[in-house]
């Protein structure tokens, strides 16, 4: 039988030297920092996934709100400047004023959306109007483009780009 330096034979009392209880110590905190690195990333991917969803939400029903706004206009002016300046137009439901106010996406001075970076609503020669919004990213720091396009029933008062 083997002893330890410092453990006589005739005295069984065992025990952990320095050594080992460091370095048992260093490799624990070491698999404890990967550990909580992999937590970590794995939290800021969660909240990744989270923003993305209820970015898509939320840009989804802003998208069907102007589809639905476009589609029943009967009396769509195209803007110059659509970043600055109201886009107007009239439906069965009456005039509509949309207006990018920082950052947030009005109707008739009700907010629609937020984080909006540009709001851009592009009139077509075949009568159809092509609508983009950008959307700020806060946990990528990145930007989203949204866009959809409509056809409106009631063209018969504009009739494309002048």
């Amino acid at each position: 039988m083997t002893t330890r330096p410092g453990i006589s034979a005739g005295n069984p009392q065992g025990g952990f030297t320095l050594i080992e209880v460091i370095t048992a110590l260093a490799l624990g905190g070491l698999l404890l920092a990967v550990a909580g690195f992999g937590l970590i990333a794995t939290v800021q991917g969660y909240f990744l996934a989270a923003e993305n969803a209820a970015m898509s939400q939320k840009a989804q029903l802003a998208m069907t709100r102007l589809t639905n706004e476009y589609l029943t206009c009967y009396d769509c002016e195209p803007t110059v400047d659509p970043d600055n300046d109201p886009t107007t137009l009239t439906n069965v439901l009456g005039s509509r004023t949309l207006i990018l106010n920082g950052t947030n996406l009005t109707i008739n001075g009700d907010t629609l959306i937020d984080q909006v970076n540009s709001f851009t609503v592009q009139y077509e020669a075949d009568n159809r109007i092509t609508i983009t919004m950008i959307l700020n990213h806060a946990q990528a720091g990145s930007q989203i483009t949204f866009s959809t396009r409509v056809l409106p029933r009631n063209t018969y008062k504009y009739r494309g780009p002048s």
